[in-house]
């Protein structure tokens, strides 16, 4: 295992971000675990130390706020080393109709999906110009951005918007040697996921049927496609959005 440098990954305390913070250990990095839920990402932090000998430690964080995500990157610099890769991967959920949403929680989607995306985003490339350093964005987006799902509007909404400051922001950024991409997973087999089958409230059979590959994505399989995104491997990618979906999106059969 190389030392590559210190990663941030936030909504680490679970899931997705959970699995992405410890497949950046694994090869290598050394992780800022950012989430809400502090006592949880301290766990993984803790986890990732003894697994795979890196430096790592928890903050907390409300995406948000822009101050918060200065404060972050600035914790983060202080405490082991100025990061060079970013993963935006806290995300705020809730599925109601267009008709019964409340304004409050429209609000919320945007805030944290969309609006904490950027706020991050331009407090580390503004961290990276001021040290004249290169580095790298993933983007955590969703199929939900290109294929519309009933109870989403929100969701859908702010992942597209995701899509579209992933590419408008490489292309600002490409010439200051800062390379932004995203990785769009259909449904994952998250802690979140199995709660809601479990409650009847999600048809994963029906969602399985749509997948040619034939079943839901694993965590780690959408933290592995994360590192080849932060790896040498895709240093002349940027401005990309990766379905990682097993098929989703190429299956037109409603």
């Amino acid at each position: 295992m190389d030392d590559r440098g210190v990663a941030i990954v936030t909504g680490g305390a679970q899931g997705i971000g959970s699995s992405c913070a410890a497949a950046m250990a694994e090869a290598g990095w050394s992780v800022v675990v950012a989430d809400l839920d502090e006592a949880g990402a301290a766990a993984v932090a803790a986890k990732m130390q003894a697994d795979h000998g890196v430096e790592s430690f928890a903050h907390r964080v409300d995406i948000s706020r822009a101050d918060e995500c200065e404060r972050l990157v600035s914790a983060a610099a202080n405490r082991i080393g100025e990061p060079t890769v970013l993963v935006n991967c806290a995300a705020y959920y809730r599925e109601s109709s267009g008709l019964e949403m409340e304004v409050e929680e429209w609000a919320k989607v945007i805030d944290v999906d969309l609006n904490g995306t950027f706020y991050l985003s331009q407090a580390f490339a503004r961290s990276l110009v001021a040290g004249n350093r290169a580095g790298c964005i993933v983007n955590i987006g969703s199929v939900s951005s290109t294929h519309s799902m009933s109870g989403k509007t929100a969701y859908g909404a702010a992942k597209a918007a995701v899509d579209s400051i992933t590419r408008s922001l490489a292309l600002e950024w490409g010439p200051l040697g800062i390379r932004v991409n995203a990785v769009a997973p259909s449904h994952t087999a998250t802690e979140t996921i199995k709660r809601l089958e479990e409650q009847g409230l999600l048809a994963v059979d029906q969602i399985v049927a749509r997948i040619p590959l034939g079943r839901l994505a694993e965590p780690s399989e959408i933290a592995d496609a994360v590192v080849f995104l932060c790896s040498d491997q895709a240093r002349f990618i940027t401005g990309q959005v990766l379905a990682v979906d097993g098929g989703y999106t190429a299956n037109g059969a409603w």
